[in-house]
């Protein structure tokens, strides 16, 4: 189970991959704005101690022109000096005489003065007629630094807990939001190789939910297909043996009581059989390419040369044929299933008539329609749509003589389908059963060219 459990939730499962780019995204970003915000408070600060300067140096020289001396200030982190010349003659806290000369310049400036930096501001002012000095202001960016760095340590340890925070938070969302889908990969991993079982779809209208269903759907689908599987294989090898035991049955009668078996006779029942066994595999493998081909093998064919040829075809057998609604007609089909189709239409109709059977091909523009008629018995309504299944027969017809295995109906079924048309039975205006295929024309199909 602990080795289950790191296998899911491995260094690159989707929930540490999310985690860790969200985590990623929100650092990078937390951290640019940190430095961001750092570097705007200090040159906030800086502009401030800057202005402050300015207007202190402005306000004292215009005291020092009043009363024609430099008034006394007190504060350890400003410095206040009169100068004439470059040298200064005053300072307004003695606890900075000694001071070096403050640069003097028409706007603030930032300066280096005994290891610490300085914003300093100048205005002049008249000491004598003839004779201007200046009043140098210099404010320490002491507490610029300190503000800068107290902000610093702030934001160090703000931006990681915030981006723990949001990896915690990122972690637990999507560990709740992949729990459905974990359910899901479970559940898919328990079913058994019949596909009998199905998922839990959590609730909800979201895209987890909306995924479980689907895969219910395919679960289903899936389903259905081995069983049809199934069917076919069973039914294939029950068809397929009927033949063979028939073959073996003769040809051990013969060779147990030779006097009773002539071999003109055996061959007869030998040579029936194995043609039954070729037809039946035929349909097999012609099946089998339906399935695995898919419709980029369709062309452009003559239906009614097809039709007209099985017409002829028929009456060489000696069935009364009637041709004479057969139209030109063209479809996109699988040439070598839609003439097999075409013929086990034929074939079906000529098993079943008494004396007739009646073809008719008409084209619509968009539709192509095949009908054929036989004079015989009909198929019962209940019956018209289970015929077309593979290996389905009506009562009457499952004996070897009538012919056929169950495929004939089943093979025009699918060249229906895979030209885009359908097939059904219905009554015939003979009177017995009528086949029709309707089929999209090649015309609207491929446009004018």
């Amino acid at each position: 189970m602990p080795e289950q459990r790191a296998e899911r939730i491995g260094w690159w499962s989707l929930r540490v991959r999310i985690t860790s780019a969200t985590t990623a995204i929100v650092l990078v970003v937390l951290a640019a704005g940190a430095v961001g915000l750092v570097g705007l408070l200090r040159s906030s600060v800086v502009r401030a101690e800057a202005t402050t300067a300015e207007q202190q140096a402005a306000q004292i020289a215009a005291e020092t022109q009043a009363v024609g001396r430099l008034p006394p200030f007190e504060a350890d982190e400003v410095i206040i000096q009169l100068q004439r010349e470059g040298r200064v003659v005053a300072v307004a806290d003695d606890d900075f005489a000694g001071t070096p000369a403050l640069p003097v310049h028409h706007d603030s400036r930032i300066a280096e003065l005994q290891g610490r930096r300085w914003a300093v501001a100048s205005s002049p002012v008249q000491l004598e007629p003839g004779v201007t000095g200046h009043v140098v202001v210099g404010r320490s960016l002491k507490g610029a630094g300190e503000a800068t760095r107290s902000a610093s340590w702030l934001l160090g340890l703000a931006v990681p807990a915030v981006s723990l925070f949001v990896a915690a938070l990122t972690w637990t969302v999507v560990g709740r939001s992949l729990r459905p889908v974990e359910q899901i990969r479970s559940d898919v991993e328990n079913i058994g190789n019949d596909g009998a079982g199905r998922i839990i779809a959590p609730r909800g209208q979201d895209e987890v939910a909306r995924l479980a269903v689907t895969m219910n759907r395919m679960l289903e689908r899936l389903e259905k297909s081995r069983r049809a599987q199934q069917r076919f294989v069973s039914d294939a090898s029950h068809e397929l043996r009927s033949p063979v035991a028939a073959i073996r049955q003769h040809a051990q009668v013969a060779l147990l009581h030779p006097e009773t078996v002539t071999l003109p006779g055996l061959a007869e029942v030998v040579d029936a059989e194995a043609a039954r066994l070729e037809e039946l595999v035929s349909g097999l493998l012609l099946l089998a390419r339906v399935d695995e081909r898919s419709s980029g093998a369709l062309q452009e064919i003559d239906l009614d040369d097809l039709v007209l040829a099985e017409g002829k075809r028929l009456r060489a057998l000696g069935t009364k044929v009637d041709l004479t609604r057969v139209g030109p007609a063209r479809v996109l089909a699988d040439p070598a299933l839609m003439s097999r189709a075409v013929r086990n239409a034929a074939e079906n109709a000529r098993r079943h008539a008494r004396s007739a059977v009646a073809f008719e091909l008409t084209d619509h523009g968009t539709t192509a329609v095949l009908r054929v008629d036989d004079d015989g018995p009909g198929v019962p309504e209940e019956d018209r749509e289970r015929v077309f299944h593979r290996f389905e027969r009506r009562d009457d017809a499952r004996d070897r003589d009538s012919g056929g295995a169950g495929l004939g109906l089943a093979i025009i079924a699918e060249a229906a389908r895979q030209a885009g048309g359908s097939a059904r039975l219905e009554t015939a205006r003979l009177g017995g059963a009528r086949l029709e295929m309707r089929l999209p024309s090649a015309a609207d199909q491929t446009g004018p060219t």
